[in-house]
């Protein structure tokens, strides 16, 4: 401090020498202590008045009810508050979001996602699926295609391809290709030598509008029978260049190509129709197959059921009767898809031209499958 610092603080108390001394600046004393007197508390909450319900409902559940994180494994999440979620994206919830409603995705949307999130699975290695009736008209190439669209929809990078090893069957046929390729067979495939780029097992194959390619059975080229030989080149080579490989089977129980596919398997898909005909001829297959033993009862354990309705309206099957009797004496999940105007026409399908309705039992499936992949 200088000395005109001085002199001003000397003349300041001169000036207020007679000054009250309760003016004078003190330290301030303590707080006295009172531990024994209670912190005051906040007061009550006042009663909640009753108000008459909104006509026509709520649009929202009440906040703390709300689900906003849509992921797999969101319980295991801390809890978050004020941070952006993706809001509805199907349903009256989005048409409603849209007039700034402000909803959170409701039950069925979540469960979706979560469906989506399971197809969008990482795989380590290609796997094989194999797709099995048996009896015929029981809905296995409509479940092949559709359920390999699904999954080339969902998934993303990973390259998919349906073939067919039944004799007779039509997967070429049910296929509205987007390509002017022409339809090619496995055993086609097979007997190539000069398979060494992504072009030369393309050039045998048509593809859909979802990206699920399909290569066709040995009808669609007239090239001859399939051997287990050539099933086993066959496959190979598709896993070689695609992540999943669908595999439509004849109904030839019978031929060393129909045990060659499974061998392959890494997945095991059974379909039957709603009809009384084709569930029993579903559990004869099953235990058909459990009487082989060995890897086939690894794959029927992991086997995922579908329940195919090939006739519009109700028929004369207790569909719900013959699920429960699926799952207590086999302890496999099933699925069923409904009829569909666009399947039933029998000619080349689009998963596009599908109803909704029956697109989403179709992502059902695809997840109940991929879950069940082994790693």
């Amino acid at each position: 401090m200088n000395v005109q610092d001085d002199d001003v603080a000397r003349r300041l108390r001169e000036k207020y020498q007679n000054a009250p001394a309760e003016l004078i600046d003190r330290p301030a004393a303590a707080a006295p202590r009172f531990d024994d007197v209670p912190l005051p508390q906040p007061p009550a909450p006042p009663a909640p008045q009753w108000q008459p319900a909104p006509r026509g409902g709520t649009f929202s559940a009440p906040a703390d009810t709300r689900t906003a994180s849509t992921g797999p494994n969101d319980s295991n999440r801390s809890a978050r508050i004020g941070v952006r979620t993706e809001g509805p994206q199907q349903g009256w919830r989005a048409v409603a979001n849209r007039f700034g409603l402000n909803l959170p995705k409701g039950a069925d949307e979540i469960h979706y996602d979560r469906c989506v999130a399971q197809i969008q699975r990482t795989l380590r290695g290609p796997k094989t699926i194999a797709v099995l009736s048996g009896k015929g008209a029981g809905g296995k190439t409509t479940t092949t295609l559709n359920m390999g669209a699904t999954m080339a929809t969902h998934q993303r990078g990973l390259k998919i391809v349906a073939a067919s090893i039944d004799p007779l069957g039509n997967i070429t046929d049910r296929t509205r290709g987007v390509n002017s390729q022409p339809a090619r067979s496995v055993v086609s495939l097979a007997s190539d030598p000069n398979l060494h780029r992504d072009s030369d097992v393309s050039s045998y194959l048509l593809t859909d509008r979802s990206g699920l390619r399909v290569l066709g059975a040995s009808s669609a080229d007239s090239a001859g029978f399939l051997t287990p030989e050539k099933l086993e080149r066959a496959v190979a080579v598709l896993r070689d260049y695609f992540n999943i490989t669908l595999i439509d089977f004849g109904l030839n129980i019978d031929s060393p190509v129909f045990h060659t596919g499974l061998a392959l398997a890494d997945q095991l898909v059974l379909t039957a129709a709603t009809t009384a005909d084709s569930i029993d001829e579903l559990h004869v297959l099953i235990n058909t197959l459990k009487r082989f033993g060995g890897k086939y009862i690894d794959l029927l354990h992991n086997a995922v059921v579908v329940f195919v309705q090939t006739h519009p309206g109700k028929g004369h099957i207790d569909v719900a009767a013959e699920r429960t009797r699926v799952v207590d004496a086999y302890s496999t999940p099933v699925v069923t898809i409904p009829w569909d105007a666009h399947i039933s026409e029998g000619g080349p399908m689009s998963l596009d031209l599908v109803d909704r309705t029956t697109q989403l039992p179709y992502v059902w499936l695809a997840a109940e499958v991929m879950s069940k992949l082994p790693d």
